[in-house]
């Protein structure tokens, strides 16, 4: 009974000393994430690749590989949306050294009208599997690699996707009144 009374001490002494190390990863690491989504709010480009390494790659859900130049053009073409809302999570951390894997969530809101003329809420939400190292004491996102998106309207999931889902073509989002179908990918989650 001593022994296991013992085993049973040192594993709550070592979960203990464990979970405000990983409080202080969690903590550290959205600073970061809350940082690179200012500088992409900005769109400068010079602040977005302070936080990122020179070999940086971004992989979308299509399987879409962009550097940091061609991930800062599509930002930049993209239109400026009113009360548009980004909020970016981090959900766990593991750091190894100095390199980290980290999943985070990027939730985006807008409210847009819709074709009937109601203005509806929308929302998406991408989760992505990061990879972060340590340069000269700073932590860097070396590559970000989308695994879900989800979109909803008026907080209903229109569409849901994984990586390695077939996805259609952008503006192919399936059937549409009485013009048939307008793309060959899934139907929309919960059909």
């Amino acid at each position: 009974m001593r022994f296991a009374t013992s085993i049973a001490a040192a594993l709550l002494f070592t979960a203990a000393a464990i979970a405000p190390a990983y409080a202080d990863d969690m903590a550290d690491f959205q600073a970061r994430y809350d940082k690179l989504k200012v500088a992409m709010d900005s769109r400068e480009d010079r602040d977005i690749k302070a936080l990122l390494t020179k070999d940086f790659e971004a992989t979308d859900i299509r399987g879409e590989s962009k550097d940091a130049d061609e991930m800062i053009t599509q930002l930049a073409m993209m239109p400026d949306m009113p009360g548009m809302t980004t909020e970016v999570k981090v959900i766990s951390v593991a750091v190894n050294g100095t390199s980290a894997n980290a999943v985070s969530s990027r939730d985006i809101h807008m409210s847009r009208q819709g074709q009937d003329g109601v203005m509806h809420a929308g929302e998406m939400i991408q989760q992505s599997n990061d990879v972060w190292v340590q340069t000269k004491g700073v932590w860097l996102l070396k590559s970000t690699e989308a695994q879900s998106m989800t979109m909803k309207r008026d907080g209903v999931v229109m569409r849901s996707f994984k990586k390695g889902d077939p996805i259609p073509p952008r503006g192919m989002r399936g059937p549409r009144g009485e013009g048939g179908p307008r793309g060959d990918g899934p139907p929309p989650a919960g059909n």
